[in-house]
C-alpha cells in the first residue's frame, strides 16, 4: 500500500504537502510529516485514512491495495490466502469471488482417461458458483443485483475476461493457449448473441407516451418541422 500511495501521488505530481493540504480540505486532516511515514511503510492507516487518501488521489481505494498488475503473478490476500492478481482485481471490482479457481468448460475423458479429473473439475465448478452467488447477493446494493444472475450478464463477463487475457497478455504467455481463449471468445460470443436474441424477443410492448413514439404519432422534431411550416405559409 504505501508503494502504491508514493507511485500514485508522483503520478499525480503532487508532494506530500499539497496531499497534506487536499486531505485537510475533505475534512481528514493529516500533517506531511504522516504522509512521510505512510509512503514509508513506518505508519499503519486505518480504513477512513485509506477512504480519504483515495479520494485526494482520485483513486479507488483498490488501487492502494492491490498491485498495479492484473495478471496470473499470485499475490498473497492475507497469510494463509494467496490467488492471482486478476482474480484479486475481480474481486475487489465486485465482479467475483476470492475463490483460488478459474472456472471453465468441464472437458470428458477419452478411452483411458481419469473420470477422478472429471469429477473433481464439476465439484470445483459447483463450489464456484456457490460461493459466486453468495458473494454477488450481498456485495452489490440490490438496485445493482437485478439481472445480476442471468445468463447473458455471466457469459458477457466472461467474455470481456477472455478478450483482456487476448488483447493485453502476459509477457511468457504461450500462442497456443491465446489462441484457445480466442476460440473461447468467440463460443461466448455465439452464446451471448443467442440470450440477446431471447431477451429482445420478450421484451415487454413499449406503451405509447413511452420510449419510441407510437405508430403514426409525430415526434418532437417533425412537430417542430411542421410548425415552421405553418408559419411560412
Amino acid at each position: 500500500m504505501a508503494q502504491n500511495i508514493k507511485r500514485i501521488r508522483r503520478a499525480r505530481n503532487l508532494d506530500q504537502k499539497e496531499v497534506s493540504a487536499l486531505l485537510k480540505g475533505i475534512g481528514r486532516p493529516m500533517l506531511p510529516t504522516v504522509v512521510s511515514k505512510i509512503e514509508r511503510g513506518e505508519r499503519r492507516i486505518d480504513v477512513d485514512d485509506l477512504v480519504a487518501i483515495a479520494l485526494v488521489l482520485n483513486v479507488s481505494p483498490a488501487a492502494l491495495l492491490l498491485p498495479p498488475e492484473s495478471g496470473n503473478q499470485r499475490i498473497k490476500l492475507t497469510e494463509g490466502h494467496e490467488i492471482p492478481s486478476r482474480t484479486a482485481w475481480q474481486w475487489a471490482e465486485g465482479q467475483r469471488t476470492a475463490m483460488d479457481y478459474e472456472p471453465g468448460p468441464i472437458a470428458h475423458t477419452g478411452p483411458g482417461g481419469d473420470p477422478a479429473i472429471v469429477t473433481e473439475k464439476y465439484e470445483h465448478e459447483q463450489e464456484f458458483d456457490r460461493q459466486q452467488t453468495g458473494y454477488l447477493a450481498l456485495t452489490r446494493p440490490p438496485e445493482r443485483l437485478r439481472g445480476a444472475a442471468h445468463q447473458a450478464v455471466r457469459l458477457g463477463r466472461e467474455l470481456t475476461d477472455v478478450i483482456e487475457d487476448i488483447v493485453a497478455p502476459e509477457s511468457d504467455a504461450d500462442r497456443s493457449v491465446l489462441e484457445a481463449r480466442g476460440r473461447m471468445a468467440k463460443r461466448r460470443y455465439a452464446q451471448l448473441g443467442l440470450e440477446l436474441e431471447e431477451i429482445i424477443e420478450h421484451l415487454p410492448p413499449a406503451h405509447p407516451g413511452m420510449g419510441m413514439p407510437a405508430r403514426g404519432a409525430t415526434t418532437p422534431d417533425e412537430q417542430a418541422v411542421g410548425d415552421q411550416r405553418t408559419d411560412r405559409s
